[in-house]
């Protein structure tokens, strides 16, 4: 059993002002703001109508992979600054457990929540730069495949953090008593796992390889954009003349038979063949689309490219200090005293840097909604209808089907007039036809039919009956 007096004691948890303001007053906030509204991303994306299509798939396991990322974030940098400053035994006691599994968990939601936006960058590009081929290969099955092997990938890919933290007992001065306290392991000491795994895992992984795919597929895009728009507006010139014949025809089919249908569409002012620079058909619906994963992807590379510089930094300020504690070379006190001033100041700076950089992230992973809201009319329709701003529009699969058969027709100018001229012309030809056949041989006698009408076989055989007949009641009376 371990006394009190063989348990070392707790080392002070000493958070300096720029940490504590920094999570308290800015990081908070932003975490519980954010794990408000990916709550209310998971609740809009598990809506039937939104489930419908495949890249919201994406998006609600990106909005999962952003909750847990805050989550873990809340527990793993603030809550800790919160715990140092209560009298709570129980917060002492427990956080250090907490940021135990806080940590490889939150790092691996973020590395998740990496590659589902890259995962989510490519399928726009195949949707956009590739579409005969995003037919056969963006499926339900890929896309369920892709984002399981994005969040087995970010866990096996963290699985060795589970061994950088241990928790040990410790005698709490403030208290007097044994508390658990958080550790680095000796693994975590070694230099050459941290160059392993920071300088080269980490950095490729989170950082080189998503930056350099992101910024190539959504260039790209962004080509292809502009190379639409340019198409669409040369095809909506030179169509305006044909669009106005063709509403010219939906006019004229009030007339028909079905004018009561003809005529609502008409009040409503339905126009299935506007331009395509005005319509809000499945193209200006996948512009829409392609633009609001573009402004997430360029939400994402602004808010952790701060990350990235301070790793980058971070790298380059440990190979330095090792290089020179490896060196042999003597220095003056001044210039000793120097270096800790000027060292001092600048680790002060890259704390604001890395606070700042845990800003962005949580402000990265809270900011989708606003998105969400500016792009997409059907995540706007749902959350009006969660708040109870507006009844939820039922889709009316005849309706739909009877527009579609409406548009075709007037695609085809399919006028009523036109469907007595076919008819008329078709029994004409077929009359032709019927004049126009050989003669027909029937029993080695040939039957011609100068009629508009035709002889059949049947008819041919009972008048050769009734002449037998006939033939041979001449003949008995002879006899």
């Amino acid at each position: 059993m371990t006394t009190t007096a063989e348990i070392p004691p707790c080392e002070p948890h000493i958070f300096n002002d720029i940490q504590t303001n920094a999570r308290l007053f800015g990081g908070m906030p932003i975490a519980i703001f954010g794990i408000l509204t990916n709550t209310i991303n998971i609740v809009v994306f598990l809506d039937q109508e939104m489930r419908c299509s495949l890249v919201n798939h994406f998006l609600l396991v990106l909005s999962i992979s952003d909750l847990l990322l805050l989550l873990c974030n809340f527990f793993m940098l603030i809550f800790p600054v919160i715990a140092s400053m209560s009298n709570s035994v129980a917060l002492h006691d427990s956080f250090p457990l907490i940021l135990w599994y806080a940590y490889p968990i939150g790092l691996s939601t973020q590395t998740c929540g990496v590659y589902l936006t890259v995962l989510v960058s490519v399928h726009r590009y195949l949707g956009v730069c590739q579409p005969f081929r995003a037919k056969r290969w963006v499926s339900g099955t890929p896309v369920k495949c892709a984002i399981i092997g994005s969040i087995v990938f970010s866990i096996l890919i963290n699985i060795h953090t589970w061994l950088e933290l241990s928790i040990a007992e410790c005698l709490s001065a403030e208290f007097n008593i044994s508390v658990r306290s958080i550790t680095l392991t000796a693994l975590k000491s070694e230099e050459t796992y941290n160059i392993i795994t920071k300088c080269i895992l980490y950095t490729l992984v989170m950082f080189v390889i998503p930056f350099v795919t992101l910024i190539i597929v959504n260039w790209r895009i962004i080509v292809a954009l502009k190379q639409s728009t340019r198409m669409r507006n040369r095809l909506s010139s030179q169509k305006s003349t044909q669009s106005t014949s063709m509403i010219n025809n939906f006019r004229l089919l009030k007339n028909a038979k079905y004018s009561e249908l003809f005529g609502k569409f008409g009040r409503l002012g339905f126009n299935p063949l506007r331009s395509p620079g005005l319509s809000k058909g499945g193209s200006v619906r996948d512009r829409s689309v392609t633009l609001m994963l573009l402004a997430i992807v360029a939400i994402f590379l602004c808010c952790n490219c701060l990350a990235f510089c301070n790793n980058i930094y971070e790298i380059v300020r440990d190979t330095r200090a090792h290089i020179e504690n490896d060196s042999n070379s003597t220095q003056s006190m001044l210039t000793k005293d120097a270096d800790a001033s000027l060292l001092d100041r600048s680790q002060d700076i890259f704390d604001f840097s890395v606070e700042l950089s845990n800003i962005l992230i949580s402000l990265n992973s809270s900011s989708s909604i606003f998105v969400y809201l500016v792009f997409s009319s059907k995540y706007r329709s749902i959350i009006k209808h969660c708040l109870g701003l507006e009844k939820r529009k039922k889709i009316n699969g005849v309706a739909i089907t009877t527009a579609m058969v409406a548009q075709r027709a007037l695609e085809l100018s399919f006028l009523p007039d036109e469907a007595e001229a076919r008819r008329v012309k078709r029994e004409g030809e077929e009359r032709q036809y019927r004049k126009q056949r050989p003669p027909k041989l029937v029993r080695g006698v040939t039957i011609q039919d100068d009629g508009d009408g035709e002889r059949t076989v049947d008819e041919v055989d009972n008048e050769s009956c009734r002449m037998f007949i006939s033939c041979s009641r001449h003949s008995t009376s002879r006899e």
